[in-house]
């Protein structure tokens, strides 16, 4: 199945509006789901085909996020609340747009975590702790509760950062630790429709291998 509707939370953050560019020129439609009308302004200039919905993951119940989601042929987590309010947000909303997506009967679902959002060990000594708690148990509900559900991936990038896109990416524990925003926009619309990608979490920064060849070996 191609999916050519979808709809995004999180729109309005980089990673958010990246996609939203790249989706329309490949021919698909975007809701960008965003929390105000200002917000809405600058998404619908964004790129064509792109339509704004104002709602709110914390603020919304979720039969208000599924009667959103209904409708669309797939799901697009880039969440984020920038530390802001990481219980409500990042873990409780994206919680609730599981369970949203299944209530309307949307199964195919990509989430954006972080690179060693799994290792508590590793997270419990960064200044970053809160927001990788939020991302672990995100991500463990989703693989724990949802596994039959939903056709999930989950794209765990390293450090973010804004530099030029390179569609080159590689595997953690090299000597980049980093990934270029673009390119993490350019890897959910790579694996969104690629089906050896449910089920798994994909940790990943920028390195030496084509996008394509990079995700086409994921184990």
């Amino acid at each position: 199945m191609s999916f050519k509707n979808i709809i995004v939370f999180g729109a309005h953050g980089q990673i958010g509006q990246h996609f939203l560019r790249f989706a329309s020129a490949s021919g698909i439609k975007s809701t960008a789901v965003i929390r105000n009308s200002e917000q809405a302004s600058k998404i619908t200039q964004i790129a064509s085909g792109v339509t704004a919905k104002e709602i709110t993951v914390d603020g919304s119940s979720v039969e208000e996020l599924g009667a959103a989601i209904s409708g669309h042929d797939a799901v697009v987590l880039t969440l984020g609340s920038r530390g802001k309010s990481l219980l409500q947000v990042d873990l409780d909303g994206t919680v609730k747009v599981f369970e949203a997506a299944v209530l309307a009967k949307v199964r195919r679902l990509v989430l954006i975590s972080a690179a060693n959002a799994e290792n508590r060990e590793w997270f419990s000594k960064t200044s970053l702790r809160d927001y990788y708690i939020a991302k672990h148990y995100a991500d463990r509900i989703l693989v724990n509760e949802f596994k039959q559900s939903l056709d999930f991936t989950i794209l765990q990038p390293g450090a973010l950062t804004d530099g030029a896109s390179t569609k080159k990416f590689g595997h953690l524990g090299g000597e980049t630790r980093s990934v270029d925003r673009e390119d993490v926009a350019y890897a959910i619309l790579e694996t969104l429709n690629d089906k050896e990608t449910y089920g798994k979490s994909i940790p990943f920064v920028n390195g030496n291998t084509d996008i394509g060849e990079f995700f086409k070996n994921v184990k």
